[in-house]
């Protein structure tokens, strides 16, 4: 007697075991929701471009916030020694100013402006 094959055995064999990728449904179907998750978690405004650059931005503001403490501290410095040292003040009123006390001449020195390489006189 001939022995039968049974039908089951035979599309088992004809079938490649190339995994779960070998189906063209599977590799559209993964990259859809590669495309899904890719617009979730980068695209969106939640997402890591936005996070990014928002920590970049958190940056920025805290070194100019830095700058902005470094210069209010140099002006509160001035304003203490243009009201607590008078020589100070004396000295920044005859320079900025080009003020004199009662009897002093001021004398303004003109220096040689150059126009084009040439000085003039």
């Amino acid at each position: 007697m001939a022995k039968k094959r049974s039908p089951s055995k035979t599309k088992r064999s004809n079938r490649k075991s190339g995994g779960i990728f070998e189906n063209k449904v599977a590799w559209i179907s993964a990259a859809i929701i590669l495309l899904i998750l890719v617009q979730i978690f980068v695209m969106r405004d939640e997402g890591l471009y936005s996070l990014l650059r928002l920590k970049q931005e958190i940056k920025d503001m805290e070194s100019h916030i830095t700058r902005l403490e470094i210069e209010k501290a140099e002006l509160e410095s001035e304003r203490d020694r243009l009201l607590n040292d008078p020589d100070y003040l004396e000295r920044i009123a005859r320079e900025r100013f080009r003020m004199a006390k009662p009897g002093e001449k001021v004398f303004h020195v003109v220096t040689d402006i150059k126009k084009d390489g040439v000085s003039e006189k």
